[in-house]
């Protein structure tokens, strides 16, 4: 096998397929990444079996062929070449030995037979879905944080994805707070029925900067997000989700509209003063002023600020972690809203709080359990 590439075309493909090569891997070959050369296409494969990445770059080919490279020794070397000029890589299929040229230098590396490379999930029988590239981004971006790291509760550790033929619905949750968000499906490309997926969150955050509108597969044991000339294989998380909607309440009476910033500022700076255990902070409302305040018993310090807000009832006071609390309302921006006000709901100091964009939004709603105070 021999080609030259661009080194800034080579250097951002493997900023691609990297994510899917395991740190360290008590099995080696799963340290290398596949590549192959047709004619002037040059693809890249990694996988760390769960997670599989596949990109093709067009280069300049001259002896077709094959050969797994070591992933991380290898993108370091192109990571230090900068972005300056071509690279010729050619490998020799006696040893496999990869001789890689540069306008500089000449390096050598090991690499191994493809035959050794696990095989990658084929799609016979799929459920397919088109969802464009700003959807799928806000899908992932706004609920992958949510999603739980305890592997106890399989299924709470991915994303949701809920379709019905006019819009998908994605969800995720810990337990403690929850996130959805709902698009509509494209006019002209109705979503299939009744299609339920839990994608594992690792593959969710891969999602978060896609570069084009997605082709889904779902299979009954893997998920195909086609992006361009990128392909991310995942395992799905073969679990029943939770029944989310039982959690979300529907009799919150009592109104709180801010300003998102106003209050994200107030929470960062009054949780400097929380206790890093508990991480606690408080709100106190009035009809239209909200007070944060933050203590720790333990050093003595604590912090308070008022901030100007709109408030439907006269006093009520309510408890959170500020982490949790900070995440959601951070992500409840939209487009829609160009004064950037949030709109959460109470019930009783111990309910579930509801907080959504100032605006009429139902596309995006977020849920924060309180705690006491």
């Amino acid at each position: 096998m021999k080609f030259t590439v661009a080194l800034p075309d080579l250097h951002k493909a493997l900023q691609k397929v990297i994510p899917a090569i395991p740190t360290k891997s008590t099995i080696p070959v799963l340290e290398h990444v596949h590549t192959a050369l047709v004619g002037n296409e040059l693809k890249f494969t990694a996988t760390d079996v769960e997670i599989t990445i596949s990109l093709t770059i067009d280069v300049v080919g001259e002896v077709d062929g094959a050969v797994l490279i070591p992933a991380r020794h290898f993108n370091d070397l192109i990571k230090e070449l900068g972005n300056a000029g071509n690279v010729t890589v050619s490998v020799d299929p006696d040893n496999w030995l990869i001789a890689i040229l540069t306008p500089s230098g000449n390096f050598e590396m090991k690499g191994l037979n493809v035959h050794e490379f696990p095989n990658i999930p084929a799609f016979p029988e799929s459920v397919k879905a088109w969802i464009p590239k700003d959807d799928m981004a806000k899908m992932a971006n706004k609920t992958v944080f949510a999603v739980s790291t305890e592997e106890y509760r399989p299924s709470m550790t991915g994303v949701f994805f809920q379709f019905t033929p006019t819009a998908v619905t994605s969800v995720a949750t810990d337990g403690f707070r929850l996130s959805r968000v709902t698009v509509a499906a494209p006019k002209d490309k109705p979503f299939p029925d009744a299609l339920e997926v839990i994608v594992p969150a690792r593959a969710v955050e891969l999602l978060r900067k896609i570069e084009g509108d997605v082709d889904l597969d779902v299979s009954r044991t893997h998920a195909r997000f086609v992006i361009g000339a990128l392909t991310l294989t995942t395992r799905v998380i073969d679990e029943k989700y939770p029944p989310y909607q039982n959690v979300i309440p529907t009799d919150n009476d009592k109104t709180l509209v801010v300003n998102q910033r106003d209050v994200l500022n107030a929470i960062r700076r009054v949780s400097l003063f929380a206790n890093t255990n508990t991480r606690h902070v408080r709100f106190k409302m009035t009809e239209n002023k909200l007070s944060v305040h933050s203590e720790d018993e333990d050093s003595g310090g604590k912090g308070t600020e008022t901030i100007a807000c709109e408030f439907s009832a006269e006093n009520f006071e309510v408890g959170f972690n500020y982490r949790f609390l900070e995440e959601a309302i951070k992500n409840v921006t939209t487009d829609d809203d160009p004064d950037l006000n949030v709109r959460m709901t109470f019930s009783t100091p111990i309910r579930a709080v509801l907080i959504t964009p100032g605006v009429t939004a139902d596309s995006l709603l977020m849920l924060v359990m309180p705690v006491k105070i």
